[in-house]
């Protein structure tokens, strides 16, 4: 580790690191955080030692600092979590502002009201909160792919009835909460990114291959409020609390949902990870293990996964300790690593699976003078431990642009994504065409529009992607049936 300009970054030497012996440090190697949520009373040399970012399982929210008018209170124990974390150079994570639970003396408040309470929140810890969860849980359970019923949703007016509250004279509380948290990050020059947070959004699809129209729901939140000059969303949360419901089991096209929330530009984490034994048919050993490989696997693959965080410590002391999801058992301090713990240490240890090229920058949770444990924008370069499906396959595009594929494939399906880029001058639109394989087709897109699924399909830009400054790139998606291996992708500059 080197220290610039106050910050401790991971550095690669040119050779292997030694493996890491604890979650913190292993995670550090690999330029990401992996923490844990706890109260006051789990504060010890275990946690820290263990964890390199902490978020505060209850404390922060809003029915334990909130007064009705938007004033803070009894801040007592997050200010003791922020300073625990603080002199153990911890990344921390605030949680959360604007929910329609636990809302306590807020519950039913008006977006001024919120507004008030974000500058306060914002300004009580500033820049030692590297993160805040501004918008929590804002989208409808059953993959319903629309926007809760109840408060603060309530909030908001369709103005021109198109069905979504993205236009100018809409009123969303989702961007009208963000512009004022970026008002006071900006207005106060503080370092701390600002995150919106669900659950059942994991996957590109749900239990029978359907849709997840929850997370595309999402992604169409995180894409609009990401362009422009104005950038209000910095990352987002997956919380991660895998089950065998339908909605909420682990899919083989994690990897590709984060990559394709990661192209926006945003961090994504997995904030609140556990997983319920049943995916395991109540093994907690080795059955329990796999599914937590395959969880952080996803993450190390995508650059800008930048976080992992469980839930807890143990099982015994989780929300669901029915469920058995977390990496210990024990109580007290008094912990036994599970087979779980020995996955992650080891996926954590084998390091990302692709080279990070751009990778964000974890903004510290401490004051300049103390140097922050996790910087994952130097990440080491390590050998891919999960190669690509199919590695990227390229083609010269004539008069300016070229494209080139990488795709993630399972058993009857895969998710493609392409890179478009310019030449030696800048495009103003372009168009990428490419053939699938006999049985092959699309059945969705993002960042792009397609004409044909089937054959000889074609996909063009869309209003915010088509502009593209000389060698400088953007990227696309789709996700097909049966399998498409070996394409060969052309660009044509508009």
């Amino acid at each position: 580790m080197v220290l610039v300009a106050g910050a401790a970054v991971v550095q690669s030497a040119g050779t292997a690191e030694a493996a890491a012996t604890t979650l913190r440090a292993a995670a550090a190697q690999a330029g990401l955080f992996f923490g844990s949520a706890a109260g006051p009373g789990k504060l010890n040399t275990f946690f820290s030692n263990e964890f390199g970012q902490l978020t505060p399982e209850n404390d922060m929210k809003p029915d334990a600092i909130a007064n009705a008018n938007g004033t803070l209170r009894n801040t007592g124990n997050a200010d003791t979590l922020v300073n625990f974390a603080q002199s153990n150079n911890m990344v921390v994570r605030g949680h959360t502002m604007v929910w329609y639970s636990q809302a306590g003396q807020l519950q039913g408040a008006s977006q001024s009201t919120l507004n008030t309470y974000i500058g306060n929140a914002l300004t009580r810890w500033g820049s030692r909160i590297a993160y805040w969860d501004v918008v929590n849980e804002s989208l409808a359970d059953n993959n319903a792919g629309t926007r809760r019923g109840s408060w603060p949703h309530t909030l908001d007016r369709d103005a021109n009835g198109d069905g979504d509250y993205f236009d100018s004279g809409d009123t969303d509380y989702i961007r009208d909460s963000f512009t004022r948290a970026k008002q006071v990050v900006q207005q106060n020059g503080l370092s701390t990114k600002l995150c919106i947070n669900d659950y059942d959004v994991e996957g590109l699809t749900v239990k029978g291959g359907g849709r997840n129209r929850k997370a595309d729901a999402l992604y169409d939140i995180v894409r609009t409020y990401t362009q422009g000059s104005t950038k209000l969303i910095d990352c987002v949360g997956f919380q991660s609390h895998f089950n065998d419901n339908p909605n909420s089991i682990i899919t083989d096209d994690l990897q590709a949902n984060i990559q394709r929330f990661a192209d926006l530009g945003v961090e994504v984490h997995l904030s609140e990870l556990d997983i319920d034994d049943d995916l395991s048919n109540n093994d907690i050993g080795q059955g329990q293990a796999a599914n937590y490989r395959k969880v952080v696997r996803a993450c190390l693959n995508v650059a800008r996964c930048t976080g992992i965080t469980v839930w807890g410590i143990s099982d015994s002391e989780s929300w669901r300790s029915s469920e058995r999801g977390l990496l210990f058992t024990g109580s007290n301090g008094n912990y036994q690593k599970k087979a779980a713990y020995s996955a992650v240490l080891d996926e954590l240890n084998k390091g990302r699976g692709t080279t990070p090229t751009n990778s964000p920058t974890v903004s510290p949770s401490v004051s300049p003078s103390v140097s922050p444990t996790v910087s994952p924008s130097a990440s080491p370069t390590v050998s891919p431990s999960v190669p690509p499906t199919d590695p990227p396959s390229s083609s010269p595009a004539p008069a300016g642009c070229s494209a080139s594929v990488s795709l993630n494939s399972w058993n009857g399906g895969f998710v493609a994504s392409v890179r478009v880029t310019a030449g030696s001058a800048p495009i103003n639109g372009w168009s990428v065409g490419l053939t699938l394989p006999s049985g092959a087709s699309v059945t969705s897109a993002w960042s792009a529009t397609n004409t044909g699924t089937s054959g000889a399909v074609r996909f063009a830009n869309v209003s915010y992607n088509g502009q593209v400054a000389a060698g400088q790139s953007v990227e696309f998606g789709f996700q097909g049936t049966g399998s498409a291996t070996g394409l060969t992708p052309t660009c044509t500059p508009a």
